[in-house]
């Protein structure tokens, strides 16, 4: 059984040395240089996050390319270089890889989750619901939220692919992230309403459950998620449950317009078909872009 030092794990990858250890291969690219040259490009993950990994081969790339396998663990043997020198952002070059047999490492050293308490959030969201005082909004959430098909993949499910949340229970901490942030905008602003805002918090990205495959160790697009987005999938999500519960129709698309308008103004290409047009769609655009970003700057060593 192999096991990694501690001073190997992506964390701790924080000055230039040699390297020779273990990840997980979690997503590759075929890139090209400046100048046209083919090079590999590798995402690399531990239990303890991503770091990205290049080597430029001067034959035979598109074969090597083929033989790395997604979701498994390799040996990268290569050099861990800081660029721009004073970024604290690090890469691996490496020169050598080779894959792991399954008993040969404990695969719970390289499952990404969420470092926060997951017992903890998901009573956040409980008792977000439990607080409410508009009986429609929360006949909604406990259409959803009292579903435990729903919720047996909403709390161990990523929120995206690459960008922010991509790990075990990275939805449910994006959720409630927003959901924090938004609870701060109705301190602020008092005016918002506050049912409506939770509302749209906790049901902003379900429709990711459909928009990725997601077997533990890899995340990919599924067929309906590359077709439809995330943002029509759980509008058409929320509305059949709107339906179902026969809600007011003023209602109905106040919230329907939290979902397709949280990813900001239709201008900025983000996938919104409309802007935000009511504070609290605004709010939540804000709310969910802050913890978007700044997770995944925070996630990412380059």
């Amino acid at each position: 059984m192999i096991t990694k030092n501690d001073e190997d794990y992506v964390e701790n990858l924080n000055k230039n040395r040699e390297i020779n250890t273990t990840f997980l291969i979690s997503n590759k690219e075929i890139k090209r240089t400046n100048m046209g040259k083919k090079y590999i490009q590798l995402d690399l993950s531990d239990k303890t996050g991503l770091i990205v990994a290049r080597t430029f081969p001067e034959e035979n790339i598109d074969s090597i390319f083929a033989s790395i396998q997604l979701g498994k663990v390799y040996q990268i043997r290569g050099k861990l270089n800081e660029f721009p020198r004073g970024s604290g952002k690090f890469s691996i070059i490496f020169n050598a890889h080779k894959p792991l047999k399954a008993d040969e490492y404990d695969l719970v050293d390289y499952i990404r989750s969420t470092p926060r308490d997951k017992d903890i959030m998901i009573l956040e969201i409980y008792n977000a619901i439990k607080s409410m005082q508009n009986d429609q909004l929360k006949a909604l959430l406990k259409s959803f939220f009292c579903d435990e098909n729903f919720t047996d993949k909403f709390f161990n499910y990523p929120s995206a692919k690459y960008y922010h949340h991509n790990y075990l229970g990275g939805l449910l901490e994006h959720t409630v992230g927003v959901l924090e942030l938004c609870k701060t905008s109705c301190y602020i602003f008092p005016e918002l309403d506050k049912d409506l805002l939770y509302t749209g918090a906790l049901l902003h990205d379900i429709g990711k459950l459909d928009t990725y495959d997601f077997d533990t160790v890899t995340i990919d697009y599924s067929q309906k998620g590359e077709l439809l987005d995330h943002l029509f999938i759980t509008a058409s999500m929320v509305k059949e449950k709107i339906d179902e519960l026969a809600l007011n129709e003023e209602l109905s698309d106040q919230v329907l317009h939290l979902i397709l308008s949280h990813h900001g103004e239709v201008k900025n290409g983000w996938g919104s078909p409309v802007n935000p047009k009511t504070p609290e769609a605004m709010a939540l655009h804000h709310a969910d872009n802050l913890d978007a970003k700044v997770k995944g700057i925070l996630q990412r060593k380059i």
